[in-house]
């Protein structure tokens, strides 16, 4: 069947084609009988308005992208869904781009969105670099970027940054209050600066405690695939480490909750009884941390409120490019639940 057009519908109607453009895009007014003419005809023939056109007509496409590091990881479930929900409550469309931590592959997306003339690009891979903010900013598409610790990017892009020192601190005093002296992290490539910074939130829990634990970092290449990618592999590798160590960690704090399920999973194969031999906390609070025996102890984040408020910022950003330096921060919390319990003899 043939696309209805916005000629059909002036034809319908017994007007021009500049008359019914008016009407849908209330760019001029029009008498009310001439209006109900053009609404009753677009009714009638089921007529949508073609998105170039819009475009055309308003400089806006009502499309955004965003990307992201992995598809693959539950973190991102909750995030998309939240910037979903208030893209579509808004009128627009999102292209979801999986950069897969390679920096060539996201300039290559950005590339696309740019080509697309996008009106904003949200950034939330835990691998990026300036390069690729820059070129948004440089064809003037707005952009808001989550979680960033590289080069100062506010000049450019609204931030919204997730303050992971409040989480961890609350995880280490927990562990040190059950008693435990040895503290493993479990992190991942340091190339990743989502990886620095929450490494360097643990340090600084550490160091911040009356009485610090001994902190032992597990080693970065036992823990990370090819590409960046934590998860539940990780943690089998993670686990292997940590159980070489002399003496043992009787804790460990993972940089997400994949990798905290891997070393549990792990462990209870190697005959440990969790959490009396192994304390695990994770950080995320995806689905599955609820669900799996014993319900995994992590460091939460308001994943679903975080794709809401990214897409709430982009959207103002739009609309007001004045609100550029809107910085806005999230606050980790600590979620006990039972992979945690007090060291064996205290």
């Amino acid at each position: 069947m043939k696309r209805v057009t916005m000629n059909d519908v002036a034809v319908r109607a017994g007007v021009s084609i500049s008359t019914v453009s008016h009407v849908i895009n209330q760019t001029r007014i029009v008498e009310e009988p001439t209006k109900q003419k053009v609404l009753e005809s677009i009714q009638a023939l089921k007529y949508r308005p073609s998105i170039i056109a819009k475009s055309l007509a308003s400089q806006h496409t009502s499309s955004a992208g965003l990307l992201i590091s992995d598809v693959g990881n539950p973190f991102y479930d909750e995030v998309i869904s939240g910037v979903e929900d208030v893209a579509l409550a808004n009128g627009y469309s999102i292209f979801l781009c999986n950069t897969g931590y390679d920096l060539n592959r996201g300039m290559k997306y950005i590339h696309s969105l740019v080509d697309r003339s996008v009106d904003g690009i949200i950034f939330m891979s835990s691998n990026m670099n300036f390069d690729m903010v820059n070129e948004v900013h440089a064809n003037s598409i707005q952009s808001v970027v989550m979680d960033w610790g590289g080069t100062d990017v506010s000049k450019i892009a609204s931030t919204i940054t997730i303050d992971f020192n409040t989480g961890f601190q609350e995880a280490v005093e927990h562990l040190v209050e059950l008693g435990h002296k040895r503290i493993a992290f479990a992190g991942g490539p340091s190339r990743l600066w989502t990886v620095r910074i929450r490494k360097q939130a643990f340090q600084d829990a550490i160091a911040d405690c009356p009485t610090p634990p001994e902190a032992i970092f597990l080693p970065e290449e036992k823990i990370s695939k090819e590409g960046g990618r934590v998860g539940i592999e990780g943690g089998y590798k993670a686990f292997k480490a940590l159980a070489r160590l002399k003496p043992r960690p009787t804790a460990v704090i993972t940089t997400n909750d994949q990798l905290a399920l891997g070393i549990m999973w792990a462990a209870r194969d190697a005959g440990y009884k969790l959490p009396e031999d192994l304390s695990i906390i994770g950080l995320d609070d995806i689905d599955l941390a609820s669900r799996v025996t014993p319900t995994l102890t992590t460091i939460a984040l308001p994943r679903y409120e975080i794709g809401k408020l990214a897409m709430n910022s982009l959207l103002n950003l739009i609309r007001s490019p004045a609100q550029l330096n809107n910085n806005q921060i999230v606050t980790a919390s600590l979620i006990i639940r039972k992979s945690t319990s007090r060291v064996l003899g205290k």
